[in-house]
């Protein structure tokens, strides 16, 4: 049979070192030679370019440009020549063919970064300057197109630094209610910088992203683009789950699929009678699966043929839209902090751009389907019962200033509403068995006294606390840093929810799995607090038993003061913050060279392809 393989996935690591390599090498050309003896030739005169110029910006009459609603700067670069006394900046004569080919290449190259060349114009910079130098002794419109092209390639050289530099759109303008990491303030940066340099190609290659994550995941596009036109047969989904030991036909089609996509060695196994789902197919199942964000259990079921099912040009898309994320944010290259990835549900703890280790996590529940309609709704007629719920946990940044230790939850009224007043409904002793205590006018009252109805009023006239110690929402630990939205990470008594393989089940805060291993890299270098410590304050077992009286002969000093000796609850003040990011990727390569895809579990890849995709 005809081997078909992409190749795509952890093996793939090589590929993507020599694409890298590529990439450098492929850009690494000299500074442009001008080509002599065209300018006397054609007989140049730079006082009718330098008219032309001017009156290339008169007439108007450049609509790519003017009309170009994705990059609006053309009035910007007007001024910038009218000061110039409509000078020229790179192309000043005829004889500059080798620049404009350079420029060209780069800009064809955009691709590359999963950018559409045409946003650039190079078809047209081409032409122009084809005629420009074009040696008809007749050609009067010359200068025009010289001034043309002029004008296009400054264009796209801010244009395409713009891109490089801060993304193609602004995430605060497209997700105004979900994004809030740093961007770049463009008041403070100077957009017409890139038209000042004197080496105008080395400028353009060290704009270029270049963390290990973006160029991972540019090879890895590159990869896929090279068999985006591949046509896969559908692989049907099974009526019953395939678990190994089992024998069925359509694992001949799977088996082809594995291969194709590079899981599956094909010296390995005789396509023409392979209907065993035996130890052979196993890892390999297992591997597509963890790479995919599915538990990573072998069974085969809808889930997996799902995925197995995705075209090439689907991994296509997603890349590029990943890449765009990349581009709007710059991680800290030598520094630790952490990364929350919402999509993968996962937390991971980075040094010096290498990942330390990662840890499940749970984040917010999914906006209902027609969320935009029912909000619409509710603006209109600002009725509670028609406000819907938003629990999306959104992409922000904060830092990680000090733990809370034996922590109480107070409940915010929409989850009072939502939650705490159905379940009161249903058992009427849910307060006191789950040592929660209400407030009312800042006292606390009797919960006999509580009149429950009003946990679904519009002002809930109660405070509404939940004691720490077992069964408590935020379990043993919190890890709090500053944010308008009260979210932060915590421990938790619910385990469930982390053999899931979509874990978006929480309110908005992030649910850690292994709390400990957190706050462990957290504390490492903690001038007073240690994890032993720690762990004796929440009443965890300890190694070392000498470990428990010096902890309680320095227990006064080392808690937090607000607190008495009698709470359970105590803060660790950290030494230093450790920057946290919370942000949404949907396919990124991972520490072993593997391309991993997620769903998108908010819907943010569909928003953001579609406006891609209008400003194409």
């Amino acid at each position: 049979m005809r081997d078909n393989s992409i190749n795509m996935l952890p093996k793939s690591i090589t590929f993507c070192i020599l694409l890298l390599l590529l990439f450098h090498f492929g850009c690494n050309q000299e500074s442009p030679v001008v080509e002599k003896g065209l300018n006397e030739k054609l007989n140049f005169s730079h006082a009718k370019y330098q008219d032309a110029l001017k009156n290339r910006f008169i007439s108007d009459d450049l609509p790519v440009l003017i009309d170009d609603t994705s990059f609006q700067y053309f009035d910007s670069l007007k001024h910038f020549y009218s000061a110039r006394n409509f000078q020229p900046v790179f192309i000043n004569s005829f004889e500059q063919k080798d620049l404009v080919y350079s420029l060209l290449v780069i800009f064809n190259k955009a691709g590359e970064h999963g950018i559409n060349p045409e946003q650039y114009h190079p078809g047209m910079i081409e032409k122009e300057f084809f005629h420009s130098i074009n040696d008809s002794i007749n050609n009067l419109g010359r200068y025009t197109n010289l001034a043309t092209v002029e004008l296009l390639v400054c264009y796209a050289i801010m244009k395409y630094s713009y891109h490089m530099r801060f993304g193609l759109v602004n995430p605060k303008e497209l997700f105004p209610d979900s994004y809030f990491l740093p961007v770049a303030d463009l008041s403070k940066i100077d957009l017409l910088e890139p038209v000042k340099q004197n080496n105008i190609i080395q400028y353009l290659r060290d704009v270029q992203p270049k963390s290990k994550r973006y160029k991972k995941l540019q090879a890895a596009l590159q990869h896929y683009k090279f068999n985006d036109d591949l046509e896969l047969q559908n692989i049907p989904v099974p009526k019953e789950k395939f678990e190994p030991g089992d024998k069925d036909s359509s694992l001949i089609l799977i088996t082809n699929r594995l291969i194709t996509l590079g899981f599956l060695d094909t010296s390995k196994v005789m396509i023409s009678d392979y209907v065993d789902y035996d130890s052979l197919l196993v890892n390999p199942i297992k591997e597509f699966q963890r790479i995919n964000g599915l538990n990573d259990d072998g069974v085969i079921g809808k889930n997996t043929i799902d995925k197995l099912n995705i075209e090439p040009g689907e991994y296509v898309d997603k890349i590029k839209i990943n890449l765009e994320r990349f581009r709007w944010i710059n991680y800290p290259d030598t520094s630790a902090y952490i990364i929350v990835n919402i999509p993968d549900f996962r937390l991971y703890v980075m040094e010096n751009e290498d990942e330390k280790f990662d840890i499940k996590v749970c984040t917010g529940r999914r906006r209902p389907a027609n969320y935009k309609e029912q909000y619409k709704v509710y603006k209109r007629t600002r009725r509670r019962e028609n406000k819907p719920d938003n629990w999306e946990t959104p992409n922000m940044y904060g830092e990680i200033s000090y733990l809370v230790l034996n922590p109480t939850w107070n409940v915010p009224n929409s989850i009072i509403r939502e939650e705490i007043a159905r379940k009161v409904n249903n058992d009427s002793t849910y307060l006191k068995t789950r040592n929660f205590k209400v407030y009312k006018d800042g006292v606390e009252i009797n919960l006999d006294e509580v009149n429950t109805s009003e946990f679904t009023s519009d002002t809930i006239p109660y405070r509404v606390v939940q004691d720490s110690g077992p069964g408590n929402a935020l379990g043993k630990i919190k890890f709090m840093f500053n944010n308008r939205f009260g979210i932060y990470l915590h421990d938790t008594p619910t385990r469930r929810p982390f053999t899931y393989s979509n874990r978006a089940v929480s309110h908005g805060c992030v649910r850690v799995e292994k709390p400990l291993q957190l706050a462990e890299f957290i504390l490492k270098d903690h001038s007073k607090w240690n994890m032993d410590y720690l762990k004796i304050e929440i009443g965890k077992r300890v190694d070392d038993k000498s470990k428990k009286s010096e902890y309680y002969q320095k227990r006064n000093s080392l808690r937090n003061r607000k607190y008495s000796s009698k709470d359970k609850t105590t803060e660790v003040i950290l030494d230093k913050k450790i920057p946290l990011f919370i942000d949404y990727y949907t396919a990124w390569v991972d520490e072993n060279g593997a391309i991993n895809f997620r769903d998108d579990i908010y819907r943010r890849d569909k928003v953001l392809t579609e406006y891609l995709l209008a400003r194409e």
